[in-house]
């Protein structure tokens, strides 16, 4: 989805990904998938009343695995991602798992100024590529 919302040149009501200045960089492997840690996230957008983020997974991950923790403000908010189970399995998804919260799942008007919070991963998905 984040995808074609990319190429279909939809405008997101807002995107805000807050890398180190407010999280550190996590690069152990153990560190990007212990519950109760902000997850760190591939891509994230929010288009159409829909917030959409990319995670990692080692094959088991599924959207109950993550649960969203908002900050609200006078018709803003601010979604952080919070994992609550870890993925011990051993087929990683190479361009990670595409998980979605609709603005009614979240508890939100439609048209909320919505922003995330996860810090982003610091290595990269390249798809296409092996």
């Amino acid at each position: 989805m984040i995808r074609s919302l990319i190429r279909s040149g939809l405008t997101a009501v807002s995107l805000a990904v807050l890398s180190a200045a407010c999280a550190p960089v996590v690069t152990s492997a153990v560190a990007l998938n212990e519950p109760g840690r902000v997850e760190p996230i591939y891509a994230a957008a929010v288009a159409g009343n829909v917030a959409v983020i990319r995670v990692g997974s080692n094959g088991c991950t599924s959207k109950s695995d993550l649960i969203p923790h908002l900050s609200r403000g006078v018709g803003q908010a601010v979604l952080t991602v919070r994992r609550t189970q870890m993925d011990t399995c051993s087929a990683p998804e190479r361009e990670g798992l595409e998980l979605q919260w609709t603005f009614e799942e979240l508890g939100l008007p439609s048209g909320t100024l919505l922003m995330v919070n996860n810090p982003l991963r610091s290595d990269t998905i390249v798809a296409g590529q092996p």
